[in-house]
Formats: C-alpha cells, structure tokens, sequence
C-alpha cells in the first residue's frame, strides 16, 4: 500500500511540472511542457492554453518568449477559436531547444489586448480602403514559464533526432586535373550542429564546395530537414575518400548512432609530359583541348553557385511582390470567399492561420457577419510588416 501511494506522489509531482494553471480576472490560462528532462539542443514542445474569462468586450491574446541564451523558441502555430462574439480561445504551441546543460527555465510574456464594441465599430469609420487599426488596450497578465533538466551529452554528437546520410560519387577514375564531382545527402528531423560538414580535407587535392538545402521545417519533434553537401575534387594523384560520419544521439530509440558512407578509391591517370610537347617543343592541339575541358568543369561549377544565388534573390522579390497583390486583392474582397480566395498564395504562413480559419468559418456558414471587416484589418496589417 505505502509503495502504491508513492507511486501516485511521483505521477502526481511529474504531471504538475509538466502542466501549470492559473486564472486572473479577464482569462484562464495554462502551460504544458512535451518533456520535463531533456540533454542539450533535444527538442521539445511548449502548449500555452487560454480562454477569455470576460464577456462583454473582444479580447485578443498573445504571447511572446523571453529572449535568453539558455534555450531557443520557435512558434509553430497559433490556433484561435470563437464560441461567440465575446468568448474565445487561444492555444500556442512552441518549439524549444534547450541550449545549456542545468537547470532552466522557459518563460513567456503573456498579455491580452482589450477592445470594446464601440472602438470596433469606430476602426471601420470611411470606406473600405481606408480600414483603421482597432483601438485596443494592451494588459499584462503574467510571465509563464516551465522548469526544465537538462544534461550532457556523454559523446561528442553532429546531430540529435533521426537522420540518415547518403553518398553519390560520379566515377571512380579520371585523369589529373579533372574534377571528380561527390554528393552526400543528409535528410532527417530533429537538430543538427550548423557547422557539420560531411567531407574533410584530402591530402594532394583541391576541394571546391558547394551546398544546397531545403528551408527546415519546424514541426514538434524538431526541424525537418533536406540538406545536399556537394564537392569538385581536383588531384595529381590516387587518392582515398574516406567514410563520411554523423555522429547522432537517436531520442527515439534513446541511444547514441553513427550513420556512415563507404570509403571510395578514386584513381587517377597522371597527364604525360612528353605527349604535351612535340618536336620544337609545342604543345599538341589535341592536348590543349584537354586543358580546356578542365577549365570548363570549373567554370560550370562556379556558374552553378552562383545561378542559385540569383535564383534565392529574385525568389525573395517574387515573394514580396505576391504579399503585395495578395493585401491589394483583400483590401478589395467584399465577402469572405473572395478573401479566402486573395489568400492562397499565403496559406503557409503561421501569423494568418487564425484569421484565415475564421474567414473559413464565415465562408462555410454561408452568411456575412460584422466579424468579416475586423478580420481584413488583422490581415492587412500583418501583412504590411
């Protein structure tokens, strides 16, 4: 009996660690942690939880990390839901990486912004062009936060999660002088060490590097991620790539792993001096060709870097001129359908889900209420940032 009832004790201490409530005048509110214990850079996440207390104004509801070099706080979503017009919810959830060893904690500012009915009507005074920002009274309600382990790795690692590493080489024998082009692959979820390179120095060779990756994902068990290490290896001579590593702390499966990439000999036909020369010491044409096809490879290499550059820039300006026609076409929406339909182009992003969310809400119901005007102004607005 006494061994049941601590039992009960442990469970009950863990569940309030990971889970603490309060309430105050305007709110209920609550904060939950994916894991108490964590080593360094594991990741977990945090789930803020609200309700709106007070009934007779609109509230909105946000919360922000305390900046600190002990941990980093990524927002992956914030979910609002309206029971009515003066009843709403709000759960954040954040992805965290603690990012020393200790003990730690986690804190958020919590704050409300308060608006009446009247300063909500008074925010669509004029046409629809000319929508003015709702006036609103800013409250702080507290700094929450959750209490965290975290300890050391007992090895040194490159990554923590589930990864796998992939190698392609382009051929196992050239002349000297001429590239030999190696890919690795690296693709996985959780955290990887930003300085991890798969390919070390080669003793005799010259090493051009190149690197391409997908834009990592947060999700709750960490980043998703797409990564490609790409090198031009330039040799006189036979030389030897030796297995590439990623030395990782699977959370999984909560054990340490090597994930590893064939050893590859690479063997190189030296260029003969004397059929570069001929009788009055010239240089054959057909030799010299060969030059040229040496320098090509490393002129498409340098192109290729910089092709992917340019394409990152004009990428960018693609984006914000989208972000500008997108807020152009809502400030012209008169119904939520139109605004929902303005929108695609900006469906991925985390700071809108809320409000798009509504907008579906009103589109489905088939009917137009007050709530449409407010909902364009959040908008807007946050697209303009």
């Amino acid at each position: 009996m006494k061994k049941t009832h601590g039992n009960i004790l442990i469970i009950l201490l863990i569940f309030f660690t990971l889970t603490l409530n309060a309430d105050n005048e305007y709110c209920t509110y609550s904060i939950k942690s994916s894991k108490s214990s964590v080593v360094v850079n594991e990741p977990l996440y945090i789930t803020f939880h609200t309700r709106q207390k007070k009934h007779s104004e609109v509230m909105f509801f946000d919360l922000l990390p305390v900046k600190s070099d002990s941990y980093d706080a990524i927002l992956l979503h914030g979910k609002r839901h309206e029971f009515n017009y003066h009843d709403a919810e709000k759960t954040f959830t954040f992805l965290v990486f603690a990012k020393k060893s200790g003990n730690i904690k986690v804190s958020f500012d919590f704050s409300i912004r308060r608006a009446s009915d009247d300063a909500v009507a008074q925010a669509y005074v004029g046409s629809r062009d000319n929508v003015k920002s709702i006036p609103t009274i800013k409250v702080d309600i507290a700094k929450s936060s959750v209490n965290l382990s975290v300890s050391k790795l007992e090895a040194d690692t490159n990554a923590i999660g589930n990864f796998n590493l992939n190698m392609h080489l382009d051929k196992n024998s050239s002349d000297s002088y001429d590239a030999i082009n190696v890919t690795y692959y690296l693709s996985g979820t959780g955290y990887i060490d930003e300085n991890y390179r798969p390919l070390k120095e080669i003793k005799g060779t010259s090493i051009f590097e190149g690197f391409s990756e997908k834009e990592p994902l947060a999700v709750k068990n960490g980043f998703i991620y797409k990564k490609e290490f790409k090198y031009a290896i330039i040799a006189k001579e036979d030389f030897t790539i030796k297995p590439a590593e990623l030395k990782l702390f699977n959370t999984e499966k909560n054990r340490y792993e090597i994930k590893s990439t064939p050893q590859k000999d690479v063997k190189i036909t030296p260029l003969d001096i004397k059929t570069l020369l001929d009788e009055i010491e010239l240089p054959k044409a057909a030799n010299f060709e060969k030059y040229i096809s040496y320098i090509y490879n490393i002129l498409i290499f340098i192109a290729g870097f910089l092709t992917a550059l340019l394409y990152k820039s004009m990428t960018k300006k693609r984006v914000k001129t989208k972000k500008e026609n997108c807020c152009e076409y809502i400030r012209k929406s008169t119904t939520a359908q139109e605004a929902l339909k303005a929108l695609i182009p900006m469906m991925n992003r985390d700071d809108i889900r809320d409000e798009i969310q509504r907008l579906e809400s009103i589109a489905y119901s088939n009917k137009e209420v007050s709530a449409f005007k407010e909902i364009k102004a959040d908008i807007i607005k946050k697209l303009s940032n």
